[in-house]
């Protein structure tokens, strides 16, 4: 992986080139600006880890630049370092004050110069570090059982360890899609690196505001890294045309009066449709299909390796007994082939539900009895769901589908009404408002 990218301002040409050249050598991308407007077309284009800034220019000061750094969110992924052949005390200790990382005296000393960066370049590598680790998922990343199509799915993750191509990953609702695009990144060559998951409704939000400066700083954070992207059949044209670019050119261009943008990310696309079916109605760029379905992977339902549930089962109870502090319950091996003989309509995520549900609400171990007077009442909940009583007028029909539609989600999710916004595609404050207006307890939904 290569050292970092760089970018060199200063108004001194001789500066500028003999720095160039020595990081050049050290094997970083380097890319230089002898005045604060092509800085900042620089920073825009691409992305740097480090960034040398001169504090006296012709045009536009140093201080004046990295105030502008820090409005556009440069500072989040880069690190400035200032230089200076007068600088004082109080143009330090500001340039400090807005986020430089260091300041230097010129005339600088080269071997100082090199430390710096390296400095500059593991500070932001042990910063990306602490990200993930308060993201951290459990220990158990790999798809969970003993099953052939489960062994089947652990070993694909590990041939494709060793790439870096784009994966497709298809299946039913709540079948684990999100976790196994974690397990690809997490055994990959890019695991050191950022993972960043997004729904196609929120990545097209992104793109059609046409904000470039919060799109890169969002793509920035899977720069050399991986791009989770769910319900990518949701892709408007204009997403699919930088999904496209990223994968086949490592670029992307957010619109046509604006810069070509270098990234370096793998894109892992889920999907619960028929992407196929988008493509032959138009709706889907074919070339994009095409390079996404060179190695697709496929997820059972849970219904098709039931003989996973005592292993799933004891995954779930250890995640929620050490992440959520719920009390622990044993579950009797009638309780547990009383939930394989379950058909699983929602999954792993429905299963993952019950366990959290039955922890919370009693203290014994868990007898079929239990679990039976469990699923009824999810099956219940469902049926409610799907009836439709068509004497009703359309607005107050509408109120019940939607109040069903959202009542579900919030079971499926755990009563998460940030999760619950991110799949309906509704914002959580309107989402916390309509909520309200029908009555739905986020907690308790009915």
């Amino acid at each position: 992986m290569k050292p970092g990218k760089l970018l060199i301002v200063d108004d001194e040409k001789d500066i500028r080139n003999l720095m160039e050249e020595i990081f050049e050598e050290e094997g970083y991308q380097v890319e230089t600006a002898a005045n604060g407007v092509q800085a900042q077309q620089a920073w825009r284009k691409i992305l740097p880890d480090v960034i040398f800034l001169d504090v006296w220019m012709p045009d536009i000061d140093g201080i004046s630049l990295l105030r502008d750094m820090q409005n556009e969110h440069v500072l989040d992924h880069a690190k400035v370092i200032m230089m200076s052949g007068h600088g004082t005390i109080e143009t330090a200790i500001e340039a400090t004050k807005l986020g430089a990382y260091d300041f230097l005296e010129k005339p600088l000393s080269l071997a100082k110069l090199i430390v710096t960066a390296e400095r500059a370049i593991e500070h932001n590598r042990l910063h990306q570090e602490n990200r993930q680790l308060k993201q951290k998922q459990p220990d158990q990343f790999l798809p969970v059982g003993k099953s052939k199509v489960m062994i089947q799915l652990r070993e694909t993750i590990e041939r494709l360890s060793k790439f870096t191509m784009p994966i497709l990953i298809t299946g039913e609702s709540g079948t684990g899609k999100h976790h196994l695009a974690k397990a690809l990144h997490k055994t990959s060559v890019r695991k050191e690196f950022a993972e960043l998951e997004i729904s196609a409704i929120d990545f097209n939000r992104q793109v059609e505001e046409y904000d470039s400066v919060q799109f890169n700083s969002l793509l920035r954070e899977a720069d050399n890294g991986t791009l989770i992207l769910s319900n990518i059949e949701q892709l408007t044209p204009a997403s699919q045309n930088i999904v496209a670019d990223l994968i086949q050119h490592q670029s992307y261009q957010l619109a046509p009066t604006t810069d070509l943008i270098s990234m370096d990310i793998r894109v892992i696309a889920l999907t619960k449709g028929d992407l196929e079916h988008e493509v032959l109605q138009g709706h889907f760029r074919d070339d994009l299909y095409q390079r996404l379905k060179v190695m697709p992977i496929h997820i059972p339902s849970l219904r098709q390796h039931t003989e996973d549930i005592p292993e799933l089962v004891d995954y779930f109870v250890n995640y929620f007994v050490t992440r959520e502090g719920l009390e622990y319950r044993h579950f009797t091996v009638p309780a547990q082939n009383t939930l394989r003989q379950y058909g699983w309509s929602g999954n792993l995520k429905e299963l993952q539900n019950l366990i959290q549900r039955l922890l919370i609400l009693g203290n014994d171990e868990i007898t079929d009895t239990e679990i039976k007077a469990a699923l009824a009442k999810t099956e219940h909940a469902v049926e409610k769901a799907s009836a439709i009583d068509t004497s009703l007028l359309l607005k107050e029909a509408k109120d019940r589908l939607e109040a069903s539609y959202l009542s579900q989600l919030l079971r499926e999710t755990g009563g998460n009404v940030s999760e619950t916004a991110k799949r309906s595609g509704i914002d959580r404050t309107n989402l916390y408002r309509k909520l309200k207006t029908l009555g739905i307890d986020p907690k308790n939904p009915i």
